[in-house]
Parts: C-alpha cells; structure tokens; sequence
C-alpha cells in the first residue's frame, strides 16, 4: 500500500513538474504582449505578392471593408435625404427566362416581377442627385419552392462593389404546424415545421452577419443600374428602396424623448413568454431543445421536455426568432430573456432587437449576451442599469437576429493575413520546390521582396486582432487566442531566421489551416434561451439557475435512474401489441426521431404496422454482429455499412431481398452499379440508403488567371497542367487516406477496363495489365507529378493554393456553406476519366456508403420489407432529407441514392446536374469474403511505392499474394466452393 502511495505521490510532482514547464515553455515562446517588442514599425511597405495580378485571388471582389476603406479615402460619405421607392413591375430589363411580370400573390401591391429559376435576373434604373453613400432594400414574397432561405445577387452598373453582395440571403417565414408530440413514455418531441407566405422587407445586408448595419454602397450623381440575380428559390420583388443611410437615435436621445413625452415606468408586472413557442422564425432548424438545468420551464426530471429554444441550431447569419407578447398598459419596461451563451470561451455573442419590426435605438443593434459556463438572466443590452422600452397596451413583436458585429473586422483581418500568408507560402515553393534541398542556402531575402517586413507586418496584424479580443473581454492566456498568437509568434520567429523557412513550410502551412479553421469557429454565434421577460423595473429578474441542493438531487436521481432508464430507444405513440417491427438505426438521435417520427405519421398510418425504433452509435457494426450471433438482432437496420452487408449474408443472417417478387421494380430507383456490393451467390442483401461520390472543383478566377482555358477532361489533361500549377507555387489535389485507399484506387482500375476481383469474386485481380496500368497513373501522380499526399484541400483551395482537385460530397457542402466569398468562383465537374477507342471519356467510379438490411431471424419478413420499401422510396427520402436539412442545417444535407429523391432536394440545378452526369459512370466493387484484405493491401502498395520507392510490379504481386490467402482461407471457412460443387453436381441450384 505504502508502494502505491509513493508510486502515486511521484506520478503527481511529475505532473506538476511538466505542467510548470508547459507554462514556462508557453510564456517563453512570446504568448504575452511583450513578443511585439522586438517587431520594428515600418513606414509605407509594398506589401504585394510578385504573384499577385498573376495568380490566385487577383480576380475575387474586395471585402466589404476593403471597399469602404477604399473609397473613404476618396472622400465619399453618407448622402441625407434621399429616398426612392420603385415598384418590382417597373424595371428597366428583365432577363428573357428565369423571370418574369405576375400579380401579387396577395392581390395588395399590383403588378410584381418574381424571379424562379437559374439564369433570371431584372434591372433598374436609379437617378441619383448628389454622389454618397445609399443603403438598399426590398419587399419580397417567398414564392413555393425548396424550402432554402431565398438567396440573390446585387451588381451595380454591371460588377459587384465587394465580395458580399454576390450573395444576399431573404429568409422566409416558418411557424409550428401543431402541437409537440409525446411518445407513451412521456417524452416530448418536435412538431412540423410549416412555411409562413407572405410580404417580407429586407436591407441590403451582410449574409454571415459580420457587418454590424446595412451595407453602404457609393454611387456617383446620375444614372446607375441595380441588377438583382436568382441564386436560388423563387420569390417576387415587391419594391426596390434605395435611400440614405438611416442613423438610429442613441439611448440617450430616446430616453430623453420619453421624459419629454412624459411616458411612465409600469409597476409590479413580470411576464414570462416560453422561447420555445415562438410565433415566428426564418429557419425550420430553429427547433424546440431539451435542457436538465432544474431552472429551465417547464422541467420535468423523468422525461424529455423540449423547455428552450436555440443552441446549436441558433448560430448563423440571417437566422431570427420572432415572439408575441402583450403589455398590460401603456408604459416603460424591461425587456431580457434567460439565456445561455457558453460555447464561445470568455467571447459574448450577439444579437439585434427588432420591436415591432424596428430596432429601437442604436444599442440594441448589437445586444450583447455574455459569456458564462451556466444559464443567465438579464435586460438586453445593460445588465447593470437595464435598458427602459416604451410598449403602448396590447400585442407586440419582438425578434432577435444573429449578429456577428463586433467580431467582423477580427474576421477581416484573419482573412487577410491568411491571404498574404497563402501568396507567401506559393513564393516561397517557387522558388524551393516542393521538397527543398535541406543543405542548400536559399537567400530568400533576395528573391522575394520584402521578406521580413511583409513577415513583420503579418505579426502586427495578428497582434491587433489579439487586442481586439481582449477588449471584447476575452482575458489574458485564454485557449480562444491560442491559434492566433501561435500564428503571431511564428511569423515574428521566421522573419528572424528566413533561412528556415523552406524547412518549416509545412508548418507555416498549417498555421494558415488553424487561422481558417478559428474563423469558421467562431463565427458560429450560438444562443439558448429559456424565456423572454417583459417587467417593470421595480421587479427582480428571475433567479438563473437552481439552489445546489435541487441541482444535486437532481444528480442523484439521474445517476440511479441510469442503469433501468433505455437511452436508445425512440419510444412508440401507440400500444405494442406484440407485432411491433423493431428497427436498429446506427446515426444520430436527430436523424432518429425523425426517422421515428415519419414512421410513425406515414408508414404506421398507412399500414398499421407499428415501429419500434433503437439508436445505435454511428460506426458501431460490432454491435450489429453481437445482436446477430446472440438472437437478438432487430427486423431492419439502417445505417449499416456497405461492407457489412455480405459478411452477414455469409453466416446467414440477412434476408436475400432478391426473394421479393417486386425487388426488381424497387431497385430500378439506384443506379445499376449501385448494388453490386450487396450481391453475392446471386443473392441481394441491402438497399443502398445514400451514397458518396467524387467529383472534381475548379476555381473559374484561378484557371483563367493561369491561362488555362480548358478544364481537364481526362487524367492526361490533369497531368498536363499540373506543371503549370506548380511553376505558380500550387498544386492539384487528390485525396488519400488509409481507409478510403480503395475507393480513391477505383476510378483508375475501373476507367481502365479492369476490376477488383476475377472468377466470381475467388481471385483478385489486382494482377492483370489493366491494374498495373491503374496502380502506376495513381501513385505516379505522387511520385513523378510530386502532389501533395496531405493537404486540407477545402482551406487550401478557398486560398488558391490547390485550384483544382478531386474531393467527395464533404467539400461540396462546405464550400456551398462555409466559404461565402468565392460565390461565383467555383464550379463543380465530373472527375476526369479516361478516353476509350471510341471517343467517349469513361468517369466511372464508386461511392458505396450506408444500406437497410432486414436480418434473417426475423417473424416478420414481409413487414420489414414494406418498411424498407418505404423507407428508400423518393417521396420518403426527399421529406428526409428536406426535414433533416432543415433541423440540422444545410450542413446534413441528406446525399439520397434515390436518383429520383435526389433532383427534388433544395440543391442548385446546375449542382444535381453535374451529380448525375457522374452517377451516369457509377460503378461499385463487388464485395466478397475477405475483402477487408484487399483495402488494406490496396493501402500498403501505395505505401511501399509512394513512400519507400518500391517498384509498382512487385508491390502489387506481393499484395495480390497475400489478398489471395485470405480470399481462399475465407472460402474454405465458409465451404464457398463445396456448395458450389455440390450444386453442379446436383444440376444446378444453390442456397440462399
């Protein structure tokens, strides 16, 4: 005992000790504000790239605040007193489809112009008087469509002012269609979400909230021209406002205006309005959430009460969240709300207040909710002296947006180091290659201008961007700052020793991604509240959270409950009478209930069959094996991989589906490649639920830049004109990983005429010319064309650093979401093929991902397949996938293998048209007994050709060998090829 006590005691100063050294170390590598001192000030430096006019980026529109820096210096301010209103009907040009003249769906405002389709566009003319600055705005009506926010562009005489009028976002309208729902365990879940038509007014205004007011754009005296273009979703144009900027008074001013007005404090009133029940909002993901603080209302400390609203799903620019309340006189109040802001550590988030669909003065344009680790109460705004408002008796709207204000020019200057440090690491790798000698001396002082200073001045920017933080209030030391002042101290470090730079480009690489990364982070401005509280100031705000003693019992009560309480299960709506059909769903309790949900007001109302469904964690397949072996496994299972499917089928344990006299006509909704990894012995096991795929992105500015007019249609292609990338400091991108290694192998294996396995599935046939051929164009693009084998691509490409590459359906949705100022720079194509004899260019590849499987201990076969059959049909995979986007957010866009779903779900046409140009190639490897082998192998012969230099024909003959053991130890285990004897023998035939 004694011993353990020593051992323990010595495991504790060790700690302590390194902790300590932790410290040092991080205070020592300049993590204070004393790291500047050695940085000089610098008068005027030419900060520009000698790539710059000649590469990435020199064709991308200035940011907002570049604009209106550049043309402040001319002078330029607001203009006063101006103010034009133009009907949507009277415009100068329409575009000749995609738009066109219609009455107002209300039958109020006339004759108005709608905007429905790709390609449309309308134009008006503004006589302008005295040059100034102007706001915009319009009155829109959200026409029937997708369900997405309305999205359009705004040029003015012809171009676009600056990046983010390329795309401006009008939500539309949403309400609850009903009332919550319960299951018969007490749980209280989500109702329909339902869209709210009708007239809208919107100002011209940054999408991702970062810009603090309405944007501003500078027109001269005379004539210009205001062209608005469809991005996506229908809606009509009421009215085009273009007027001076408005200025909102300042509390001060009200305040003094409600003296004058003699407007009186209210008296003993406190009036809890519950978030969750919102009268408005402009986004179906703005749900009802659950919260076990025992403050939260209502609370319930058995079953789930969905009591807040918010969190994770209240975070983006152009989302608001709008409530009635009723003052009980006419008087001065306080407004506030119980609310939590803990997820961005020490830094407020921010919202803007609209009472009665204005902002009441100029505070509350950027209401501040502070940061804190539990629930707080407070007034908007003024915590310590709480703002008044002025509610005449009666019903009022309030509405809370996301704002990201006060955060916008932190996020300005981020992006603009990250830009300068994406031109600097490209110069840097002309001059040095991608794989500098690490014995040469460089000099790169000599070769590119203004080394340390643009180094220096990088610094400084990041240091100012630091100090902005800390009068945020961000404290000193904070983990929020880490990236930045990582990245201040390193450009501080290399400008000190420029001659380690080519060894530590990887690094500075790097920096740039976490600099990318934190302002994708941060920008999410999550919010939870509880309650708003309209009262009168001689009444308390509510208590926060609950006493310790209740918080306790609380614990207590969960902890014990824990081990009879059933965590997986979504429980039913109706009595089980013994026939419930119990499925198994391996992803997230969001997609679940929904799933649940659907069963329950469709499938079970259609068929009367009742549904049971169970959460089981996302990449837990042993837990499907488990059940299996135990005689416990569900009917159905969903999300289960697309390599499980036949080791199953392989010990009898999955219905062939193929048994169905309808299975034919179900199948014909996938593409014919789709099932080939679910057949085996001429049975079919799973339907595919969704599907990954490859496709190839292209920055338009970047090609152009380049001279590169064609984009490659084939790996040739690809192969030509990576030198030219890489003689401009990029590269082209394709993806390797050790788990997808057989997927990224497959489009050059297939494109080619061959395949992963000969002699129905007893042999590989990594052996064959067509594989050789195959393996050599793959990892020869690494060894002879020396692209990068690690790279984030989607940072990388929002740089210009990698303008082309191949990447699946992740990268198609962040950039769609995550990367709002290359709107219009980037297009998506098929991946590039190979040219076969006669003309046509093969793209074929794979993307096998998750499939439904009804398991063969099932009673009830045929209800599972009616489950599974309603569950993969378009109508049921297109509500998913539109009520899933809209819970979780554009984000879990649903990728459906129903092609037929597909092309309903709110993508842009021009996107679902490049998909199924490349589904037209779609072909999966056949799955077989010991396949694991030959992704791994796959892997491993990359691995010895790539990284260690071995010849191509003898690490494929080395892996073929050992993909071969294991084919045939597996056959032999499962007796493949006796049954197949025994069935020749017998004339034919075969089991199931």
């Amino acid at each position: 005992m004694l011993n353990v006590l020593r051992k323990y005691t010595v495991s504790i100063i060790v700690t302590v000790l390194l902790l300590a050294g932790f410290l040092w170390w991080y205070q020592s590598r300049g993590f204070s504000d004393t790291a500047m001192a050695e940085v000089p000030e610098y008068g005027d430096v030419d900060e520009s790239s000698i790539l710059a006019g000649s590469g990435a980026g020199s064709k991308l529109e200035p940011s907002y605040t570049a604009y209106m820096g550049q043309t402040g210096k001319s002078g330029a301010a607001d203009a006063s007193g101006a103010r034009f209103v133009i009907r949507g009907a009277d415009y100068k040009a329409i575009s000749p489809t995609g738009a066109a003249k219609r009455s107002d769906p209300e039958g109020r405002m006339g004759d108005v112009v709608a905007l429905t389709d790709e390609g449309g566009w309308v134009e008006y003319e503004v006589q302008i008087a005295a040059a100034g600055y102007y706001q915009l705005g319009t009155t829109y009506y959200a026409l029937e469509g997708k369900g997405s926010s309305i999205q359009r562009s705004v040029l003015i005489d012809g171009s676009f002012p600056f990046s983010q009028t390329k795309r401006l976002v009008f939500p539309r309208m949403w309400k609850e269609a009903g009332e919550p729902w319960f299951d018969r365990m007490g749980n209280e879940f989500n109702p329909k979400q339902a869209e709210v038509f009708g007239w809208q007014y919107r100002d011209f205004r940054d999408p991702e909230a970062r810009i603090a007011e309405p944007f501003r754009y500078y027109l001269t005296k005379g004539v210009h021209t205001v062209r608005i273009g469809y991005i996506r979703e229908p809606a009509a144009i009421g009215e085009l406002r273009v007027f001076s900027p408005a200025v909102l008074p300042t509390y001060a001013d009200v305040s003094a205006m409600y003296k004058q007005k003699g407007y009186k404090e209210a008296s003993d009133t406190l009036i809890k309005v519950q978030a969750e029940s919102a009268a408005l909002k402009s986004d179906p993901t703005l749900r009802r959430t659950d919260d076990r603080e025992p403050a939260s209302e209502p609370f319930d400390k058995s079953v789930i009460r969905l009591n807040t609203i918010g969190g994770g799903s209240w975070r983006d620019g152009s989302q608001w969240l709008e409530w009635e309340v009723e003052a009980p006189e006419s008087a001065l109040y306080n407004l506030g709300s119980r609310f939590a802001a803990k997820w961005l550590n020490q830094v407020p988030v921010q919202r803007t207040l609209y009472v009665d669909g204005a902002i009441p003065f100029r505070e509350m344009n950027s209401v501040n909710f502070p940061y804190a680790s539990s629930w707080q109460v407070g007034g908007f705004g003024n915590t310590d002296t709480p703002y008044l408002f002025y509610l005449e008796k009666g019903k009022h709207r309030i509405r809370l947006e996301v704002q990201v204000g006060q955060l916008g020019p932190v996020f300005e200057i981020m992006q603009d180091v990250s830009t300068k440090m994406s031109y600097l690491n490209r110069e840097v790798i002309m001059i040095t290659g991608t794989n500098p000698d690490p014995n040469r001396e460089w000099e790169l002082e000599k070769s590119i201008p203004n080394l340390v200073p643009r180094l220096h001045l990088m610094a400084r920017d990041l240091d100012r961007a630091v100090q902005t933080m800390y009068e945020l209030g961000v404290k000193k030391g904070s983990t929020e700052l880490a990236s930045i002042l990582m990245a201040r101290d390193l450009m501080i470090d290399l400008a000190a020793k420029t001659d380690t730079i080519p060894k530590r480009i990887d690094s500075f690489s790097t920096t740039q991604t976490s600099l990318s990364s934190w302002i994708t982070s941060m920008n999410k401005q999550k919010l939870q509240l509880d309650y708003l509280i309209v009262k009168s100031p001689d009444r308390k705000w509510p208590a926060a959270n609950a006493g310790p003693l209740t918080t306790f019992g609380l614990g207590v009560y969960d902890f014990f409950t824990s081990f009879t309480k059933d965590y997986r299960s979504i429980g039913s709506t109706r009595e089980d009478d013994g026939n419930t059909l119990k499925v198994w769903v391996a992803r997230g309790r969001d997609w679940v209930q929904l799933i649940k949900q659907m069963a329950d007001d469709d499938f079970t109302a259609k068929t009367g069959i009742n549904v049971e469904v169970n959460i089981i964690p996302t990449g837990s397949m042993n837990l499907f094996m488990l059940a299996m072996t135990s005689g416990k496994a569900p009917d159905v299972a969903l999300g289960v991989d697309a390599s499980i499917p036949i080791d199953f089928a392989l010990r009898g344990g999955l219905v062939d589906l193929g048994q169905f006299s309808d299975y034919n006509s179900i199948a014909s909704r996938y593409r014919p490649g789709a099932l080939t990894p679910y057949r085996f012995q001429s049975g079919n096991y799973a339907l595919p639920e969704n599907q990954n795929f490859y496709m190839m992105f292209y920055r338009k500015d970047i090609m152009e830049e380049l001279g590169i007019k064609k984009i490659p249609e084939t790996w040739q292609e690809v192969m030509d004109i990576i030198p030219k990338l890489q003689q401009n400091g990029m590269d082209f991108y394709y993806p390797h990983d050790t788990a997808g290694a057989a997927a990224q192998f497959a489009p050059f294996l297939f494109q080619l005429g061959g395949d992963f396995y000969s002699g129905g599935g007893k042999n590989s046939a990594l052996d064959t010319p067509q594989a050789l051929s195959a393996m050599k164009m793959w990892s020869g693009f690494y060894t002879n064309y020396k692209i990068s084998k690690e790279a984030s691509f989607y940072n990388r490409f929002r740089t210009g650093e990698m303008p082309i590459g191949v990447a699946d359906y992740q990268t198609y949705m962040q950039l769609s979401t995550a990367a709002p100022e290359l709107t219009g720079w980037w297009e998506m194509r098929p991946i590039p093929g190979i040219r076969r004899a006669d003309g046509v260019i093969d793209r074929s590849m794979g993307g096998a991902s998750q499939t439904g499987v009804i398991f063969s201990t099932t009673k009830k076969e045929q209800d599972s397949w009616e489950f599974l059959k309603w569950w993969t049909s378009a109508p049921v995979q297109e509500r998913f996938g539109s009520e899933l986007e809209a819970i979780m957010g554009t984000e879990a866009r649903w990728n459906t293998a129903n092609v037929e779903a597909l092309q309903n779900l709110p993508w842009p046409q021009a996107d679902i048209n490049a998909i199924l140009q490349q589904w037209d190639w779609f072909k999966e490897r056949e799955i077989v007994p010991g396949d694991y082998y030959t992704t791994r192998y796959i892997n491993n012969i990359w691995n010895e050709i790539v990284l260690n230099g071995k010849n191509t024909r003898e690490a494929l003959e080395d892996g073929v060998k050992e993909i071969n053991k294991e084919i045939r130890k597996k056959r032999k285990e499962f007796r493949l090829d006796e049954e197949q004897t025994s069935a020749a023998a017998d004339g034919g035939g075969g089991s199931r």
